[in-house]
């Protein structure tokens, strides 16, 4: 069983996962059919191999975790998802929108200047600006699960936002709780993560008032359309949210992140799921 759950989790399928449940979420924030299966394959190849080639070509860290431990004995497994998610891209290519292409060149820029050192004058990469690290890859999940599935033709603009906004706050908290996690080493690579330039104890004050946003945001979502099921979810994961982001307080462990902190976006999906039943 606990094979199972390391190739699951470590081999990125969760996460993609979690990326394709966040995407199906949008449209039914939206009131939106779901899309062609081509985007959520585009979604799912293109999150396994981003995440199998961050961790396949990263390099040692001092501390030792569960998932360095994997990655280390299973290359091969490693290889394998690689060539499943491209081969997923290249074949959703074929029936994806043109609307879809301008996401994908602005996504292809972000994570550029995120992961090599392009920025002129400073040879460095984007995530070694520390303010700048969490809200790069806020903004590209966000971009993926909102801006990339969904059509705006037709949509209320301020919906479209409301959905958009708070979908960055979310993702927001999520990254900021791995910043946390993650403050050791990004100290030791001089990265001045919140964590880091501002200690740990406020790095969670800031969890709690992004989660306070994320709530006022889903009140006015409420306020405009009326939908207590989709308040509710939102009001029922930004309180699970905060539970599991306590939790590692106590346990500082990939299991509880992998599976906890990012599973907190399959919740939300599948509470929103729950709420149009």
């Amino acid at each position: 069983m606990k094979s199972f759950v390391d190739f699951f989790l470590f081999s990125a399928l969760f996460i993609a996962c979690c990326a394709v449940a966040l995407c199906m979420e949008t449209n039914l924030l939206l009131g939106l059919p779901t899309n062609h299966w081509s985007v959520y394959a585009f979604v799912f190849g293109a999150t396994l191999v981003q995440y199998n080639l961050h961790y396949f070509f990263k390099p040692d860290k001092p501390i030792i975790t569960e998932r360095a431990r994997w990655t280390a004995a299973n290359r091969n497994n490693q290889v394998r998802m690689l060539a499943i998610g491209g081969l997923m891209v290249l074949v959703s290519l074929w029936w994806l929108q043109p609307r879809h292409f301008l996401v994908m060149v602005v996504l292809a820029i972000l994570a550029a200047l995120y992961s090599f050192p392009l920025l002129p004058f400073r040879r460095k990469r984007l995530k070694e600006y520390g303010g700048l690290k969490i809200i790069l890859l806020s903004l590209e999940w966000t971009l993926v699960t909102v801006w990339f599935p969904v059509d705006q033709t037709g949509l209320d603009p301020a919906d479209f936002w409301l959905v958009m906004v708070r979908r960055f706050i979310f993702m927001w908290v999520l990254c900021l709780a791995f910043d946390i996690r993650d403050r050791e080493v990004d100290a030791l690579d001089g990265i001045r993560t919140l964590p880091v330039r501002w200690g740990v104890g406020r790095a969670y004050l800031f969890t709690d008032i992004a989660l306070g946003f994320f709530v006022l945001l889903s009140a006015w979502q409420l306020a405009r359309t009326g939908a207590f099921a989709f308040f509710h979810a939102m009001l029922l994961s930004a309180l699970c949210t905060r539970i599991v982001i306590q939790a590692t307080k106590r346990m500082n462990n990939d299991y509880l992140y992998l599976a906890g902190v990012d599973g907190m976006m399959l919740l939300q999906a599948l509470l929103v799921v729950i709420g149009t039943i």
